[in-house]
Order: C-alpha cells, then structure tokens, then sequence
C-alpha cells in the first residue's frame, strides 16, 4: 500500500552545476549533498559498481533529489520531451517572461519558447520548456490574472 510520495528524482552529469543552478537560480535549499558506496548502491540502483554523489533540495513543498553517478556513469546524452521515459518539472509563475529571462541568464537554455495555450482547461495560460544545464526539462506556466 502506498502511504506517501517522497521525491522526484534525476541523474544529471555535473552535480555541482546542479546544486548551483536550483539553488541560486530557482530558489530551492540544499539540504545535503554526499557520497554514496556500498555493494547496496549496485543492489538498489541495478548498476554494477554504482557510486554515487546525492543532493537532496527542497523548495515550493517539494523534494528534488539529484544523483550524479561518479562510477557506473552510462554514456549521456540529452532525449527530447517526446520520447519515452522522458520527464520535466512545472513551476507556476507570475511573470513569465521575466522567468524565462533570468533562468536563461542563470544557465538555462530553450527548448522550446513561451505560448499561448488555446485549448482545454489550460487555455488563457502561457506556457514554455526550457533545460537546465543538465538538461533536465522544466515548464513554465503562467496563468492569467483573476
């Protein structure tokens, strides 16, 4: 039975970009960053040999955990928003724009732009993907005023 959601998760190559970036750029808290060994991380993870960094962030009711594998890393490469297993994170926001620009300048990239929604229950929102520098997807959507 389940009882409780705990965390969302990703792998990123670079922790310290990570930790940086959703710190500073996105207001989250690092609550620890550490070393994982141990046979159990190759038991828990499936990866033969898995060492890990972990970062646990907290922010906006949520808890990002980031993991780095230092060994047991697989070949990176970044997937679009369309392809299976593919993930992202949606942060409400009051200005989009003004959001948009400064993750930019923080280190993020477009993935796609910023549009007008016109269907739906979502409709009368804005909404735009971008990457952070590990890739990771995050939407944002601005909802209208009133």
């Amino acid at each position: 039975m389940i009882t409780g959601f705990n965390h969302t998760s990703f792998t990123v190559a670079d922790m310290d970009r990570a930790v940086r970036f959703w710190t500073e750029a996105m207001g989250f808290e690092a609550a620890s960053v550490s070393p994982r060994s141990g046979d159990w991380q190759a038991a828990v993870t499936g990866v033969e040999g898995a060492e890990l960094l972990v970062a646990h962030l907290y922010g906006y009711g949520s808890h990002i955990e980031f993991i780095q594998y230092v060994e047991g890393a697989a070949p990176g490469g970044q997937i679009g928003p369309n392809a299976p297993s593919a993930a992202h994170v949606c942060f409400e926001v009051s200005d989009i724009e003004a959001t948009w620009k400064r993750l930019l300048a923080a280190g993020a990239s477009a993935q796609g732009e910023i549009a007008d929604v016109s269907s739906g229950v979502m409709q009368g929102v804005r909404a735009g993907y971008l990457r952070d520098p590990n890739g990771i997807i995050i939407e944002l959507v601005e909802r209208p005023l009133g």
